[in-house]
This record gives structure tokens, C-alpha cells and sequence, in this order.
């Protein structure tokens, strides 16, 4: 019944950078006098008693030299989707995607989807696909070290970028491509004047990148080689989870007329969703630690990233040339855990 043919290629250059901020903002000033008075051992001058004092108003301090970035990669992609009726019910579709990164190598990917019209009012769909995600310059390169109190004690934190002398210390290895599995399966029919579409959809996704828990200079197994850099406490980006999500979309619609020049269109939509966490990723010197490498308050970011439940309903009222918009969206409930360890229900 007809063909369509689509190509394309892309060329893209990323650039991500850190500069140094303002000298007071990051710079250490010292020593300073912190008392008054001589310090005697034993009868003995040692010194004066001084202290050395960071400048900047608060634990984050600016990005000094130490932080300084400048990094670049290129993509080259290129991509192919044909699409068949091969007769009057039923369409296919493929498509491929190629690309190239010059950071971490190629990747490629396709899609295969068909539709099936049983009627004018009612039709069958479903798709499979591969997808992937390449780690951003900014979860690759991103620094920094802020001051915060543990149990009162002051601890430098770092957050260390990934391939930097922390994490090569731990056996973390250079992050790589996110990779997906998505499958869907729906519906759509018109039944008593209301356009109605329904969808399945299952989504795997391996090695997502995900922020660490902090793990410190105490730790009895990693404390050595923490102490060795001078760092209280680390933590990185990581290829740290498996999460695999099934859903399914509901969508009502229908359009009301009033007259020749007034119309009300109302949308309703719903989005089921359940997110879980497969498996938690630890390598090298980590293994074994999965509640710190993802600690239970990112675990709950995650999943509060996809509520269980979502709806939204829109009113779309039009006269003439005037219109009237009304919406209105309902999230479900969320769990989050704070920095000291409670839990925070949000409906």
C-alpha cells in the first residue's frame, strides 16, 4: 500500500568545563594567630599556637585549581527507519540506529514495530527496542570537595570524578553506556464517541549511573587507601544499578460542540507505574558493600523519580477566537529519606 523512507546523520561536539572561581571563595588563609599567648613544653618555646582558616561563608566552597576541567568528546550517528503499510491494515516498521562516541566507542541499535486495524474503531500496536544512554561529560568529569560534620567532627568530602586517583584506588572502572529493553503492547478504539488508548510498556535498563553513598577513611576494608589520598570521604558516579519498570498509559478524549463555534475538548489520562531496583553493581574493592555504594536515601530518590500513580485531566473549552484551559494533576505518594536518616512521606 506505500513505503516510507527515513535517514539521517548527526555530528555532535560536547565540551564540559570547570574554571576557578573567586580566590576567597576557595583559597586557604594561614596561619593566622589563634592565641595570644607562647606555647611552652616543658619550660620549652614551641611556637605561637596558629591555625590556618578557609575563606569562603559556608561548607561548599568555590571550585579552585584543583577542580579545573576542560574536556570534549564527538559523536557521529547515523540512522535508518522504513515504514510499510503492507496492506491496508497493517503497517511494519524497522529502524536502526549507528553511533560512534570518542570517549567510549560505538553503539548500535534497532527497532521493530507493527500495527494491525481491525476496523475503523479499533486497532492493535506493539513495539520492541534497544536504547542507550552515554554517561554525560558532566557525571564523567564532575568535582568537588565541601566540608561537612559528622558526629561534630569536620570531614572533607570529596566527590570524585570519575578515572581520578580515588576511584582508581577503589577499582571503580571507567563509566560506560546505560542500555535498555523496552517492549510495549496497546490498544486504541473509539467507543461511545470517546477515543480511547491503551498501552503496556516494560523497560529494562542496564548499568543506569547513579550517584554513591559516602564511604569514609574509617571504613575497616578501604580506610588505607582513603588515608593514603588525604580524603575523609568519597563518593563518585558509578554504572551502579539494573532497574526494570513495567507501566501502562490510559488515555480518554472526547470533543463536545456546542453550536457552530464552541467546543469542549476533555482529556483524561492515568500513568500505572512500578519501578524496581534489580541488582546493585559493586566492583572492585566496594564488593560487598551495596547499602553504602547505594545508600538508601538515593535508592529512594530513584524510585520516587517514577510515582506508582500519576492522572491529569484538561478542559479545553473554545469560542470563536477566545479559549479557556483547566488542568489539573494528581502525583501519588513518595517516600524520601533526609540527611540524618527519617523518612519523609509526600502526597
Amino acid at each position: 500500500e506505500g513505503t516510507n523512507l527515513a535517514f539521517g546523520v548527526e555530528h555532535r561536539l560536547e565540551n564540559y568545563r570547570i574554571f576557578a572561581g573567586e580566590e576567597a571563595s576557595w583559597r586557604t588563609y594561614g596561619p593566622v594567630l589563634f592565641s595570644a599567648d607562647s606555647i611552652f613544653e616543658n619550660g620549652q618555646f614551641v611556637g605561637i599556637d596558629s591555625v590556618f582558616r578557609p575563606g569562603g561563608a559556608q561548607g561548599f566552597p568555590g571550585f579552585g585549581p584543583q577542580n579545573e576541567v576542560n574536556k570534549s568528546r564527538t559523536n557521529l550517528g547515523a540512522y535508518a527507519d522504513v515504514e510499510m503499510d503492507l496492506t491496508s491494515r497493517y503497517t511494519l516498521a524497522v529502524a536502526g540506529r549507528v553511533g560512534r562516541y570518542s570517549d567510549f566507542g560505538n553503539t548500535l541499535n534497532g527497532k521493530v514495530a507493527m500495527r494491525y486495524k481491525f476496523s475503523e474503531k479499533f486497532a492493535l500496536r506493539a513495539s520492541g527496542s534497544t536504547g542507550f544512554r552515554a554517561p554525560s561529560l558532566a557525571q564523567v568529569n564532575f568535582n568537588s570537595v565541601y566540608t561537612d560534620f559528622v558526629s561534630g567532627v569536620a570531614v572533607d568530602k570529596f566527590l570524585a570524578a570519575n578515572g581520578s586517583n580515588i576511584t582508581r584506588a577503589l577499582g571503580i572502572p571507567a563509566l560506560k553506556q546505560e542500555t535498555s529493553l523496552n517492549l510495549g503492547l496497546g490498544a486504541t478504539l473509539n467507543l461511545f464517541d470517546f477515543n480511547v488508548s491503551l498501552d503496556a510498556y516494560h523497560i529494562k535498563i542496564e548499568d543506569r549511573i547513579v550517584l554513591t553513598g559516602d564511604f569514609y577513611a574509617d571504613d575497616p576494608d578501604i580506610g588505607d587507601e582513603l588515608r593514603a589520598l588525604n580524603v575523609g570521604s568519597a563518593r563518585f558516579f558509578a554504572n551502579a544499578i539494573n532497574t526494570s519498570t513495567t507501566g501502562l498509559d490510559l488515555v480518554l478524549s472526547r470533543m463536545f460542540s456546542f453550536g457552530n463555534d464552541s467546543r469542549l475538548n476533555v482529556v483524561l489520562a492515568a500513568n500505572y507505574n512500578d519501578m524496581k531496583i534489580d541488582a546493585v553493581n559493586v566492583s572492585g574493592k566496594l564488593t560487598g558493600k551495596e547499602d553504602f555504594f547505594l545508600s538508601n536515601r538515593e535508592r529512594l530518590f530513584i524510585l520516587a523519580s517514577a510515582p506508582p500513580l500519576k492522572g491529569n485531566l484538561s478542559l479545553n473549552y473554545q469560542k470563536g477566537r477566545y479559549g479557556v484551559n483547566l488542568r489539573t494533576t494528581y502525583f501519588d505518594q513518595i517516600t524520601l529519606e533526609d540527611y540524618v536518616g527519617e523518612l519523609d512521606v509526600y502526597d
